[in-house]
C-alpha cells in the first residue's frame, strides 16, 4: 500500500512539473525586421582586427560615436551624425541615405549607398531591443580592416 501510494505521489508530482514548465513564459524569437526598425540605433564602439590576430581595437573617431543608424519599414536607411559633427565647415547635421534589405534568414542587412559603389553586407552577430553588434567581413585585397564590428544601443 506505501509503495502504491509512493507511486501515485511521484507521478502526481511529476504530472505537476510538466504542467508548470508548460505554462511557463518561452522566449519568443527575436522578430529582426520590427527590432531595426523600432527606433534609431545609436553607435558606441567601432572596433576592427586590421591583421586577422582576433585581437580588435577601438578605431571610431570622436565624432562617429553618437551617430544615428535610422532603418525605416520602407526600407531606407539613413546614417547620421546626432551629437559632433564630423566636418566642422558643414554646420548641419550630415546624413548618408540608402536602402537597405535583411538576407540569409535574417541574418544579414544589406545596406545601398550607390548600387554602382558603396554598399555594405552586416553580419548581424547581436540583436535585441538595445543591442546591435554589426559585423562585416573583407577580403586582405581591399585594404580595410579584416574585420569591423560596429556597436549600436538604444
Amino acid at each position: 500500500m506505501k509503495q502504491t501510494s509512493a507511486r501515485y505521489l511521484l507521478l502526481s508530482a511529476s504530472i505537476l512539473t510538466l504542467l508548470l514548465l508548460s505554462f511557463c513564459k518561452k522566449d519568443k524569437p527575436v522578430q529582426v525586421e520590427q527590432t531595426l526598425i523600432d527606433g534609431t540605433w545609436i553607435q558606441y564602439e567601432y572596433l576592427t582586427d586590421d591583421d586577422g590576430d582576433g585581437i580588435f581595437t577601438e578605431k571610431g573617431l570622436p565624432c562617429q560615436f553618437g551617430d544615428g543608424w535610422k532603418f525605416t519599414s520602407d526600407h531606407k536607411f539613413e546614417l547620421r551624425d546626432e551629437i559632433e559633427y564630423c566636418d566642422t565647415d558643414v554646420d548641419s547635421i550630415f546624413v548618408i541615405s540608402g536602402t537597405w534589405e535583411l538576407r540569409n534568414n535574417d541574418t544579414e542587412i544589406y545596406v545601398e549607398i550607390d548600387p554602382d559603389f558603396l554598399f555594405f553586407n552586416f553580419q548581424i552577430h547581436t540583436i535585441s531591443d538595445t543591442l546591435l553588434e554589426l559585423r562585416q567581413f573583407n577580403t586582405p585585397a581591399s585594404q580595410a580592416p579584416l574585420e569591423e564590428r560596429f556597436i549600436l544601443r538604444r
